[in-house]
């Protein structure tokens, strides 16, 4: 396990709280800035590490949809439990179960950061296919990110390095059950997007958000993030939308 992949807990006196979902090859480590931001604010706040997320590509690959979506439904229901009001914030893939679980448990707020109802990658829709034959593709040397923290080089070479076949089908499951789930969402919802965003276009998420049922719901698009805008050169202004989100629907 590598230490900063860990699920994070950080608890207030509030009776509010936040449960953050990270993206697919993700972890907890994505919310690194927006969760003790949230947690001043004033909100518990909980993230859970999805199993096969953090440990090995091994891992990674005997885990499926199912498992994904359980985890976060199950931490929603033990959360919703103990708070007064709960919001989710769900991040690329997390968008995609945080939709199923606002479809499915009483949930007060949602929140889809980048949520991938769509990604720009030509062959995605032919992952159910390509899995009988393809194990892997590698990606390009200059495409595959390099860093000085070791822990982060060692998800770069665990869960970057390559495209892995079998998992990304198992993402284009949760999508195609997030997408069934869109019109069950009546829980105020906002979307965050970006023009920059070069893994999931902005159609598709203009697509999901048409089809959302909430009455109060708002999409704001961003000018200069790429994917991950939790954690990129808006992330400031991104924490302060969340911040003022649930501080709106949550408490006002």
């Amino acid at each position: 396990m590598v230490p900063l992949a860990l699920p994070i807990s950080l608890r207030s006196n509030s009776d509010f709280g936040i449960l953050l979902i990270h993206g697919f090859t993700g972890s907890p480590h994505d919310y690194h800035f927006l969760a003790p931001r949230l947690h001043r604010a004033g909100y518990n706040v909980e993230i859970p590490r999805l199993p096969g997320h953090g440990t090995t590509s091994k891992d990674f690959l005997k885990t499926r949809a199912e498992d994904w979506i359980r985890r976060a439904l199950d931490t929603a229901l033990d959360t919703r439990s103990v708070w007064k009001k709960m919001g989710i914030v769900g991040f690329s893939m997390g968008g995609l179960l945080a939709t199923i679980v606002a479809s499915a448990v009483g949930v007060d707020s949602l929140v889809l950061a980048a949520p991938a109802f769509g990604v720009t990658n030509h062959w995605f829709n032919l992952v159910p296919l390509l899995r009988f034959f393809v194990h892997h593709v590698e990606r390009k040397p200059e495409d595959i990110p390099q860093f000085d923290d070791p822990d982060l080089q060692t998800l770069s070479r665990e869960y970057w390095s390559k495209h892995w076949i079998p998992a990304i089908y198992q993402l284009w499951r949760v999508r195609r059950m997030a997408w069934k789930s869109l019109e069950k969402v009546r829980t105020p919802t906002l979307v965050i997007a970006s023009k920059k965003d070069r893994t999931v276009p902005l159609e598709s998420v203009a697509k999901a958000y048409g089809r959302i049922n909430s009455a109060e719901k708002r999409v704001v698009v961003l000018e200069e993030s790429g994917h991950v805008v939790v954690d990129d050169v808006e992330r400031e202004r991104v924490a302060d939308l969340i911040a003022d989100w649930f501080q709106e629907t949550l408490r006002g």
